[in-house]
């Protein structure tokens, strides 16, 4: 995976997750579904559920980010040793 590819991912999950709890139509649609989740009501759910869902993203974005930096800085050592060679 590219660092691109990551960035949109995130934008994606960002936008997603937002929009749960932001854009009225997909509100009014969450609060008649089904009343309560978990014993609360529907709308107090998803105010707990986003910030939770998005930190958990945040440490995947941060060790997918490590691992990318990591094959990158193994690709240019790679590349720097066979320049000495």
């Amino acid at each position: 995976m590219t660092r691109k590819t990551l960035y949109t991912i995130s934008a994606i999950v960002y936008i997603a997750l937002l929009s749960l709890v932001t854009v009225p139509p997909i509100t009014a649609l969450i609060d008649r579904v089904k009343p309560h989740i978990l014993g609360l009501p529907c709308m107090q759910f998803f105010l707990i559920f986003v910030p939770l869902a998005l930190a958990v993203w945040l440490i995947i974005w941060y060790l997918m980010e490590v691992r990318i930096q990591d094959r990158e800085a193994a690709e240019a050592e790679k590349k720097e040793g066979q320049k000495h060679e």
